[in-house]
């Protein structure tokens, strides 16, 4: 069962990938090349949530690995969408324990998402994900005081922090950012 899941998930990531070339020849343009760096909210559309920590927060979010992150007060087990297209890079334990189950996805302007804290993931590393995709749900996991997720832009190479908007703005904590990123 597992096996044929795995087949199943590699089948449609395929046909995702045909359908975008085909669709790329049509247009000649990226999907993302308009908006090479702007990142959506990473919940459903129409949904607020609050910025627990935002960029430079005083609790975690210091030094170069975390300054420029958010945590969003995610409910648990709830879901957590891909803010721009891209491919997975890494969807497991991360080897860096206080990260617990985390996401990373390059995108096409050549930085990654980083998506921690999850209680699941659910694409493998290969995969390409719509912008808007569910790819797991929040948690808990790792070095966590309680059910959120930890979301930030990175360089793919170092995990550095990268300063970013979302939705073209920076939410700072305490704000409740709605979202306007749709299911793909």
């Amino acid at each position: 069962m597992k096996s044929t899941t795995k087949v199943l998930r590699r089948v449609a990531a395929l046909v995702g990938a045909v359908v975008t070339a085909a669709a790329l020849t049509l247009t000649g343009a990226s999907p993302a090349s308009a908006a090479n760096y702007y990142y959506e909210l990473p919940y459903p559309a129409g949904e607020s949530y609050l910025v627990t920590q935002g960029p430079e927060g005083t609790y975690s979010h210091v030094g170069p690995y975390n300054e420029y992150a958010w945590d969003f007060g995610l409910p648990l087990n709830y879901e957590v969408t891909a803010s721009q297209g891209g491919t997975i890079v890494y969807s497991d334990w991360s080897p860096y324990w206080q990260n617990g189950i985390e996401v990373i996805i390059r995108h096409s302007n050549g930085q990654c998402t980083h998506y921690a804290h999850l209680n699941r993931s659910f694409y493998w590393p290969g995969d390409w994900v719509p912008q808007g995709r569910i790819i797991g749900w929040s948690g808990t996991t790792g070095a966590s005081t309680g059910a959120h997720l930890h979301f930030q832009v990175i360089n793919c190479n170092t995990r550095v922090g990268i300063p970013a908007t979302l939705q073209g703005w920076t939410p700072w904590t305490g704000t409740r950012p709605v979202s306007v990123n749709h299911y793909a």
